[in-house]
């Protein structure tokens, strides 16, 4: 009997000492946040690093986990395109947002990728110095109806039985519908007329209280009169960027000019949409939408009950600043800079209104950027500004090949798709394979032009046996994509019109490379090289959030990334 006590003591001391179990799921935030810079290509953050200040970019990178080596996995790069597939966790030849607009063979006009006939802005748009896409639809109704897959944000309204809370925000109607999701709790952006912050007869008839009193503040007019300057004079931009004044850089919005400093007063100054656009254009677009954020966060009380809720920001002018003035400039250098205090500035928010520990934040881009080719040639690379495939050109071709018809041979041209006329083919009596091979073959031999795929390789699976075929195979939806994809080669633009300033949208590395930096409760930090695609962000958040991720998503969250809570 004394043996038997003897033996239970030691069981019992050895139970006691042993070290709790572990789960597997990581420590549960109260909010997660997804970060969007628009257009941060995946090197600024190691590019520049020495240079960001205290508690922004060096905090999450620092106590969290960096992935070095994100790239997104299909050829379009754009921003509709990326901002859904990091909320779906899929390519877009799943979620089918293939670009920002694409052509509807079956309205027989081109489409937004938000817009919506069926549906209004709200307050009533007011379409002067909107940009191109703003003006689709003469209402400015928006609405997330043609991604076909859910997005994070519907994971969460699902998973907590509609308890999570979900707002997203950006500059663009994209940024912020396309991460809301089907049913986000409020989703805004500016109006390119009027700087004030709208929404759509889809997600509510009425602005928000906290939205309808940070736009009687006129929030956007407070730079009236001033100029963007450099914000660190104690730097070498030139030797950090390269020259202020450099060939191919545009003069930005509204006569901002190619060097700093640059005014935000048009030259006009009863002309307001002129002076929102140089806002835009400049990183005080970023500070305005950083002011809403803190009213929604406070507002909307995100992060302050047991169920997981969801901010989206969307910060658009990084963008804006990028395709001006192009990646090695001063201008972008300043943009990254003063993105760093952005951070800084939501993560001290964060950790006053929701508390340091209790939330997960998630940074990552919508694609990269080009250099301007004026840059690339300089450095000894092939690259120029040219457009072999205008369906001028195209059309000429064609007659020339099979004749003129009833029809035109070509359709529409929307991004790097050409779309034939199935009127025109078959009047010739031709097959359509033969047609888009053809055109094919003969597109390769234009000047700056890497490849061209058809459709019909594309539906069959037998073209994109290389890599690259693969990245534009993940950019195909069927009823949405054209006959042929055309591929410039790398550091060449497709542009003869625009002759400054530089755009992305293509499968190379400068475009597809992009930040995934995952930081706050349950994650481990550190430094990561291995291979990943910020379309794994859904697994991620859904996740941390305690949700399964949506339907569709396919990437799965990297091995390692949240530490498992001992119970």
């Amino acid at each position: 009997m004394r043996l038997f006590s003897l033996l239970a003591a030691i069981l019992l001391a050895l139970l006691l000492l042993a070290p709790d179990t572990v789960a597997e799921e990581p420590a549960r935030p109260r909010l997660v946040v997804l970060v969007y810079f628009d257009q941060f290509r995946g090197d600024y953050l190691e590019r520049w690093k020495d240079e960001f200040g205290e508690g922004g970019f060096d905090r999450i990178t620092g106590d969290g986990a960096w992935f070095l080596n994100c790239h997104y996995p299909y050829a379009y790069t754009v921003t509709a395109a990326g901002h859904a597939s990091v909320a779906t966790g899929c390519a877009p030849a799943v979620h089918g947002v293939i670009g920002n607009d694409w052509y509807e063979r079956s309205v027989g006009k081109s489409v937004n990728c938000v817009g919506s006939d069926r549906h209004e802005q709200v307050p009533v748009r007011t379409l002067e110095g909107a940009d191109n896409d703003e003006k689709k639809g003469a209402k400015g109704g928006v609405s997330p109806d043609r991604m076909l897959k859910p997005t994070i944000a519907d994971a969460i309204k699902l998973g907590t039985d509609g308890k999570g809370k979900v707002v997203a925000l950006s500059l663009k109607n994209r940024g912020a519908a396309l991460p809301g999701g089907r049913a986000p709790d409020a989703c805004y952006w500016m109006d390119g007329g009027t700087g004030l912050f709208v929404t759509s007869t889809y997600y509510r008839e009425v602005l928000h209280p906290w939205v309808a009193e940070f736009n009687k503040t006129k929030p956007a007019e407070r730079w009236r009169g001033k100029t963007w300057d450099r914000f660190r004079t104690d730097l070498d931009y030139a030797k950090l960027s390269g020259p202020d004044d450099i060939a191919g850089e545009s003069k930005g919005a509204a006569g901002q000019g190619r060097v700093f400093p640059h005014p935000f007063e048009p030259k006009d100054p009863k002309t307001k949409p002129a002076y929102l656009s140089a806002v835009y254009t400049s990183p005080f677009g970023n500070e305005l939408l950083l002011d809403l954020a803190e009213k929604a966060i406070a507002a909307e009380g995100l992060g302050t009950d047991d169920a997981p809720d969801l901010l989206s920001l969307s910060f658009s002018s990084n963008d804006a600043v990028g395709h001006a003035w192009g990646p090695d400039s001063q201008e972008v250098l300043d943009v990254t800079l003063r993105s760093d205090r952005i951070m800084k500035r939501l993560l001290d928010v964060l950790d006053a209104k929701v508390g340091r520990g209790k939330y997960v934040l998630a940074m990552t881009a919508d694609h990269g950027i080009c250099p301007l080719p004026e840059v690339s040639r300089k450095q000894g690379k092939d690259a120029a500004r040219v457009q072999p495939a205008l369906a001028a050109k195209v059309e000429a071709f064609l007659v020339e090949k099979y004749g003129k018809g009833a029809a035109k041979w070509v359709e529409a041209a929307s991004g790097p798709w050409l779309y034939l006329n199935a009127k025109a083919v078959k009047a010739a009596g031709v097959k359509q394979a033969d047609v888009e091979e053809e055109l094919a073959r003969w597109l390769v031999k234009r000047d700056g032009v890497e490849a061209a795929y058809t459709r019909t390789s594309l539906v069959a699976g037998a073209g994109p046996v290389d890599a690259t075929g693969q990245m534009v195979a993940r950019s195909f939806r069927a009823e949405r994509s054209g006959d042929v994809y055309v591929l410039l080669k790398p550091y060449h633009l497709p542009t003869a019109v625009l002759d400054t300033g530089t755009t992305h949208g293509s499968p190379w590395e400068y475009d597809t490379h992009v930040p995934l930096v995952v930081y706050g409760a349950g994650v481990t930090p550190g430094m990561r090289k291995e291979r990943v695609t910020p379309l794994a962000m859904a697994a991620i958040l859904s996740t941390a959030a305690g949700v399964k991720p949506p339907t569709g998503a396919t990437a799965p969250v990297p091995t390692g990334l949240f530490t498992p809570v001992r119970k």
